[in-house]
């Protein structure tokens, strides 16, 4: 049997491969450079003796690999692709960087659920991926001048810029409680209306729109691959479907507007254009589909929205831009299932519109929504209700108390079980999350190392450098979850003292002090939790 059993990441595996190459010109393998990596860590430790590394393999079948040429380690993220129905690997279009776009918010009313779902799992999707190592450009449109936002703006008065600052507010104070990063570019689509006139141009040229009445329409006829996101085709649309036909003369019902002529109640409160086709005002369509190619170019790697964006939207872009250049828009298209309450889709078209202010104010925080929109896959409906919410904060809550334990913990002999317990973690938080972003299974790797981490705490079984292991792990996790606070316990001193002063009265056996203290914590809103590694708090 083995006096002991290592487990290596793979980059130092890797490496050790590359410097047998390039220092020693001996040419092995990963196996053998995990080997020799492992080995190497054993010369450092002793001061005496000799280190013997077998290296069992050779690196000829790696020639063809970038093993030997590359400094990072081969990453194989697998996403589900709306536009193939099937999970496929990620291969950028520029190597070692990922251009991504995301439908963003509509300024027409606070933030709800469905578009905090869009935002967190857009979020989660480019921290993973700065994470595993590439250079991530997002671009989140803020659509300023669509239907919905120009309705409701003149149902409000009218005024365009004061409306829409307003809600561009209530959106930025969302991603700051969601803990959402703001995208690289987040492009107002007001600031890029000559780009979307000049778009619709070439569209005219190529004979895929026309203008009537002052419009311009594309012709779904004229892109036989109409339909392709959604799986249907020009034949199959609904009139009425894709744009609001009832409103526009038309050749073909089921045709899309690129610019709109302006109503008299747009001209009067100045939401206008002036266009070769009169004064109008671009389509939502046109708007992505021009903003994506501008910032990211054609075809760039990912597209991300949620299902119900899907049809018309997505096929209109896509329709637009292939239209265009004859070269696919984006490689992959990823869609985040819709939320539910009620049994209703959560929706402001549908009344049903939840909002994050609401669940805000019923006591939950930001990152506990958050937490609640990551623990349910993002291809499967998320249903919203208060007990799911509650699930969520306990959660959380659980996960800081371990963070604040570590904090406070003794350390003691260190145990071998944690060293094969981190490296499950590591290795399957990545597995999960390479799988088509598997979140709540990569929670489950994070809980299960908590347990045991905790059960070994409090057997005196974790060492210090075990301890900043721990720590380190959980920090590299939180890279990409946005879940924990690293902070000390809201970093309130006073409130320290007296957990402070509670503990000693313990260690005296004064417990009538003790629970006086106990009681004056709860006054203020602190739950204290003793435990055989210490005492830790966090607020109601």
């Amino acid at each position: 049997l083995p006096d002991a059993i290592v487990n290596i990441e793979d980059e130092p595996a890797y490496e050790a491969a590359r410097r047998l190459a390039r220092e020693e010109g001996i040419l092995v393998g990963m196996s053998a450079g995990a080997a020799m990596a492992v080995a190497m860590e054993e010369a450092a430790r002793r001061s005496s003796g000799v280190v013997v590394a077998l290296l069992p393999d050779s690196g000829e079948r790696y020639l063809s690999t970038s093993l030997f040429v590359s400094k990072t380690v081969p990453v194989n993220v697998r996403l589900f692709n709306t536009l193939s129905r099937k999970v496929e690997e990620l291969v950028p279009v520029r190597e070692g960087r990922v251009g991504i776009y995301s439908c963003g918010p509509s300024l027409d009313g606070p933030p709800d659920l469905a578009l905090c779902r869009r935002l967190v799992f857009g979020d989660v999707l480019s921290r993973y991926l700065e994470y595993r190592g590439f250079q991530v450009q997002q671009v989140m449109n803020v659509a300023d001048i669509d239907d919905r936002t120009i309705q409701e703006c003149l149902a409000h008065g009218g005024n365009i810029r004061e409306f829409t600052a307003r809600w561009e507010k209530s959106f930025l104070e969302a991603l700051d409680a969601l803990r959402v990063r703001p995208a690289t570019h987040m492009p107002r689509s007001s600031e890029h209306v000559a780009d979307m006139m000049e778009e619709t141009r070439l569209l005219l040229e190529k004979g895929l729109a026309y203008e009537k009445l002052r419009s311009v329409y594309f012709r779904i006829g004229a892109f036989p691959q109409y339909g392709k996101l959604a799986g249907i085709g020009p034949e199959g649309v609904s009139e009425g479907k894709s744009t609001e036909y009832d409103y526009y003369e038309k050749d073909n019902p089921r045709d899309f507007a690129l610019f709109k002529r302006s109503t008299l109640a747009e001209l009067k409160a100045g939401i206008y254009w002036p266009t070769p086709w009169g004064n109008a005002r671009p389509g939502w369509h046109v708007e992505c589909s021009t903003m994506a190619r501008r910032l990211l170019g054609q075809p760039f790697d990912i597209h991300t929205a949620a299902t119900n964006l899907v049809f018309p939207h997505g096929d209109n872009e896509i329709a637009i831009a292939e239209g265009l250049t004859g070269k696919p828009l984006a490689n992959l298209w990823l869609h985040s299932e819709l939320v539910m309450a009620d049994g209703k889709v959560v929706s402001r078209r549908t009344g049903n519109d939840y909002l994050l202010e609401t669940v805000l104010g019923a006591g939950f925080a930001g990152v506990e929504v958050r937490f609640w929109l990551l623990s349910t896959h993002y291809r499967r409906v998320v249903t919203y209700s208060p007990d799911e919410l509650q699930r969520a904060a306990g959660a959380v809550r659980r996960l800081n108390d371990f963070v604040l334990r570590l904090r406070r913990l003794e350390p003691g002999t260190p145990a071998e079980e944690f060293n094969q317990a981190l490296y499950e973690t590591r290795t399957g938080f990545r597995d999960e999350m390479d799988n088509d972003l598997h979140a709540p299974k990569a929670l489950a790797h994070l809980f299960s190392f908590v347990r045991t981490a905790n059960r070994l705490g409090n057997e005196g079984r974790l060492g210090k450098a075990q301890i900043d292991q721990a720590m380190e792990l959980l920090h590299e996790v939180d890279s990409v979850l946005a879940i924990l606070n690293f902070g000390q316990a809201g970093d309130d001193p006073e409130i320290q003292r007296l957990v402070d002063e509670r503990d000693e009265a313990r260690k005296r056996k004064d417990f009538l002090m003790a629970d006086r203290l106990r009681k004056q914590l709860e006054d203020l809103g602190v739950v204290v939790v003793d435990s055989p590694a210490g005492t830790t708090w966090h607020r109601q």
